[in-house]
């Protein structure tokens, strides 16, 4: 498909899965939360303090935005953040976050070569984009997908442009199957990772040309995905019959940027996936 053929891409409001719902353009006017007063981050510092063997990597992570984001996921709670916060501890320290951050990134490498998950440019909010696009899976291993997908979300959080924190999801489902469909198993996990480790860290999933089969696979999990998480799903159809004026269209175009989306998803971006340039960039 050449970049002219790419750039026309058009969007209907019908998810293709079936899943019912129009275009929510409130999900364009998110802002920067202010609203964590510094008394509670003080409180959240304080407790902390119990923690003496804390690695220099570990002190960095824990700045004052991610007590914030611990805090606002717990509705101002303090027990409650301090306590999500020290399962995240742990959860990092026996899943090797830091080790694999530290390392030759060879698994991680080896996963990411046919481009299936990746973060490239930002949105109009300052969030890091991360495309995922199932059709490239590559592995049947649960550890090295997952993997990947912490070592992705923790590039996109340093790619998000300050005082951004959040990060926007694009799933292309094109050519999705039961071959390069992951097992419940890593779905489940993938999102108990996202939702207990990486609190307030989605700003919007964007799922295009999701099928019946996800539409079957997403009701199997969607009991299991925060509501306020469910909130910020957005699924939009590419169709043939091009509307100028279409809904999701005007959606993804108040968005993206046009300048760093790529071309297939109506941006201007045409340059293919590369996996050394792109690990070279880090």
């Amino acid at each position: 498909m050449t970049a002219n053929e790419n750039s026309s891409a058009d969007f209907s409001t019908t998810p293709s899965s079936g899943t019912k719902g129009e275009i929510n353009f409130d999900l364009l006017k998110e802002t920067i939360p202010s609203d964590v007063s510094p008394e509670l981050v003080d409180e959240m510092r304080r407790r902390l303090k119990q923690h003496t063997d804390l690695s220099s990597i570990e002190q960095k992570w824990l700045d004052d935005n991610c007590l914030r984001r611990y805090l606002r996921a717990r509705n101002m709670n303090v027990k409650k953040a301090y306590k999500m916060l020290e399962e995240t501890i742990a959860w990092r320290r026996s899943f090797g976050v830091e080790g694999l951050l530290m390392g030759d990134l060879q698994t991680v490498k080896k996963e990411s070569e046919t481009g299936k998950t990746y973060v490239r440019g930002t949105d109009k909010a300052g969030r890091a984009v991360l495309y995922m696009k199932p059709r490239n899976q590559n592995s049947k291993g649960t550890k090295g997908q997952l993997d990947q997908l912490v070592y992705t979300l923790e590039r996109a959080r340093g790619e998000s442009i300050p005082p951004q924190e959040k990060i926007t999801l694009l799933l292309d489902f094109k050519g999705y199957s039961m071959r390069n469909a992951p097992s419940i198993k890593t779905m489940r996990e993938t999102l108990n990772i996202l939702q207990n480790h990486y609190p307030e860290t989605l700003g919007i999933a964007v799922c295009i040309e999701a099928p019946a089969l996800f539409s079957a696979m997403y009701k199997m999990i969607k009991p299991f995905i925060d509501p306020d998480t469910a909130k910020k799903i957005q699924f939009v159809s590419k169709t043939k019959g091009f509307k100028v004026d279409s809904k999701a269209k005007r959606f993804m175009e108040g968005l993206f940027n046009k300048e760093t989306l790529e071309t297939e998803f109506g941006g201007s971006d045409p340059e293919p996936y590369n996996n050394a340039k792109y690990f070279s960039e880090r």
